[in-house]
């Protein structure tokens, strides 16, 4: 829902929301990306009326001028709100499933990161010049790494970081998936670079979160979460990664990283490191998208093919076609549904 004026509110029973719009005539009721509401109020700062936190209207000015107005029938709209640990999800369709029956799959394997105990770190934005799908796909598949990641993780060789030809996929009910690709042999991310480019992965010195298994200290880690998100998890901090269109071949990637409270007024250097290293690989990662884009546009580009290592980007492009609805879209465009077999 990019783009939509929803505020979100935290009440004793736990967070609300609704869209930012005054039942009168439209006023935005918050301006402010966050703050603090005295009283519980939440006021329109075009004509003043006024609303609770349940989103019931209960201060009209001059509400004689209003005859036969019923305020019970003028609040706010609700929007769908449900938590993930520290993270809230809204959801634009009153009938969706509820977000702990979606995630079912997911759930039990994030639950070792310890959400309700991570807070945000850092976030900030790319804006890309492709659609989001484009964006979304860079992201979930591996066979990009001995290519656009030369110059980092991905050169071959025994000595380069990650071997890419050790991916595993697991794909999943809704769209979701993961994926685990093996360090080599030999390196450990904490304290090593690459003997062939250099490169640290920056993963030193950081609160380790202790309940986090085997599979993602020895292995790298991510989950795409239908439809647009994905974590490469570690297990001293993550970044979430959330791709979202803001035109037909535009988009926006938003990064907010969560680990485990630091107790400093700035960001630690160590963090800073960590952020660091991982955007050189987001670079990367993001400087052959838009000639993908200006490709796609053009009469060479009919269709795809994909490898194993690419198969969660024919899965997830399978739920597209799911949610749209195939009858609504023409069948030369259709995806064909070939991969109900694999899903664990």
């Amino acid at each position: 829902m990019p783009g939509m004026p929803i505020i979100v509110v935290r009440t004793e029973q736990g967070f609300n929301a609704f869209y930012n719009t005054c039942s009168h005539r439209g006023g935005c009721l918050v301006t402010e990306k966050q703050g603090t509401c005295p009283g519980k109020r939440l006021v329109c700062g075009y004509h003043a009326w006024v609303y609770d936190f349940e989103g019931k209207l209960i201060g009209v000015p001059d509400q004689r001028d209003f005859a036969g107005l019923d305020k019970s029938q003028r609040g706010l709209q609700r929007v769908r709100c449900e938590a993930w640990g520290g993270w809230i999800f809204i959801n634009g369709d009153p009938d969706a499933e509820p977000l702990a029956d979606y995630v079912r799959r997911l759930q039990p394997q994030m639950a070792q990161f310890d959400l309700d105990n991570l807070s945000l770190i850092d976030r900030y934005s790319y804006d890309c010049a492709c659609n989001w799908k484009i964006l979304m796909d860079a992201f979930a598949e591996n066979y990009h790494f001995v290519s656009v990641h030369r110059g980092t993780v991905g050169l071959p060789g025994p000595k380069c970081a990650v071997e890419h030809r050790g991916t595993v996929m697991a794909l999943y009910e809704n769209g979701h998936s993961r994926n685990i690709l093996p360090w080599n042999d030999g390196f450990e991310p904490r304290e090593s670079a690459s003997e062939e480019t250099g490169f640290s992965m920056g993963m030193g010195g950081i609160a380790d979160i202790e309940s986090v298994g085997p599979i993602p200290r020895e292995f790298i880690t991510a989950f795409t979460c239908f439809p647009n998100l994905t974590t490469p998890v570690y297990a001293n901090g993550f970044p979430l990664l959330l791709f979202w269109p803001t035109g037909l071949n535009t988009c926006r990637m938003d990064v907010v990283w969560m680990g485990l409270p630091h107790g400093e007024a700035e960001l630690p250097e160590a963090w800073k490191e960590k952020i660091k290293a991982f955007n050189v690989i987001l670079d990367e990662d993001l400087t052959f998208l838009p000639s993908v884009q200006i490709s796609a546009e053009s009469p060479a580009f009919r269709s795809v093919v994909v490898n194993y290592q690419e198969r969660r980007i024919y899965h997830a492009h399978e739920q597209i076609d799911r949610v749209i609805g195939p009858e609504r879209i023409p069948e030369h465009l259709r995806v064909t549904p070939v991969l109900a077999g694999m899903i664990e």
